[in-house]
């Protein structure tokens, strides 16, 4: 049996992580100088509550002690596992993962594996319940983890950001950038791009925005039936606005989960985003 471990920014349903017994290694948000552990010491609604009190928020990778002796226990005892991590182009997660991993394979001969999803929040979830379809059919260890890598670089993710705070204290973009677009009220939409958050388009007005971004999944899954994740944080409206437009555009299968605490952090609270795959 192939053991899975995901990661805190992976939006996946817990009667699945139960289902299959699924480990979770929790990242950390720091918040004015204070380390939580995503998912475990803080959730999204308290994480929302500092980003409106404006409070100094940080990210960071899982700690040794929450991953290690997890990678190390299953290297002992020849269970076969696999770490799905949050995009590596956004955290240190997946890099620090194979470090770990590549040293236990000099002492062990488990089959081990790190698999950068190149996402998180649904996206990330969207791609597990894949993974996990093919796990039920008894496929390989290998044929799994090729499996995945083909599905991450297949899942195509843009958001709409309403607000730059967030970016502009995290130093994504500058603060002329930052308060230029508030006066023009220009909504930048974004894609990520192998991971990495990357500039799509801008529009001016929250409902010009909203309307490219449904033009893009439009665009680039013309199969109306194929499922579609939508993201959102803190903006309920905003959530309710999408799921109304894709249905009018056609889409037929609308899976609606959150932002993942960690990438929250960094694009703040009234954001959304759509992704699906291409293939």
């Amino acid at each position: 049996m192939i053991k899975i471990i995901i990661d805190s920014t992976c939006d996946l349903d817990p009667k699945l992580i139960s289902k299959y017994q699924i480990d979770m290694v929790p990242l950390q948000v720091i918040i004015n100088g204070t380390t939580f552990k995503d998912q475990i010491d803080i959730n999204i609604e308290s994480l929302y509550q500092h980003i409106r009190n404006n409070d100094e928020i940080k990210t960071s990778l899982p700690m040794y002690e929450d991953i290690f002796p997890l990678f190390k226990n299953y290297a002992e005892s020849n269970t076969p596992f696999i770490f799905f991590s949050f995009a590596k182009a956004l955290s240190g997660t997946n890099n620090f993962a194979n470090i770990l991993v590549k040293d236990l394979k000099l002492n062990y001969p488990t089959q081990m594996a790190v698999v950068d999803l190149q996402n998180g929040g649904v996206a990330s979830a969207m791609i597990l319940e894949k993974v996990l379809e093919k796990l039920d059919t008894r496929a390989s260890f290998d044929e799994i983890v090729d499996y995945a890598n083909h599905l991450a670089d297949h899942m195509l993710h843009a958001i709409m950001l309403n607000d730059l705070t967030q970016l502009r204290k995290g130093g994504r973009i500058s603060g002329i950038k930052s308060i230029i677009s508030s006066v023009l009220s220009i909504r930048p939409l974004l894609m990520l791009d192998h991971g990495a958050i990357k500039p799509y388009k801008n529009a001016i007005g929250p409902k010009r925005a909203l309307n490219e971004l449904v033009e893009f999944a439009v665009k680039f899954s013309p199969d109306k039936n194929r499922e579609i994740g939508v993201n959102f944080s803190a903006n309920e409206s905003l959530l309710t606005d999408s799921i109304k437009l894709l249905e009018k555009a056609g889409f037929t299968k609308i899976k609606v989960g959150r932002i993942a605490s960690v990438m929250t952090a960094h694009i703040g609270l009234d954001a959304v985003s759509f992704c699906f795959f291409n293939k």
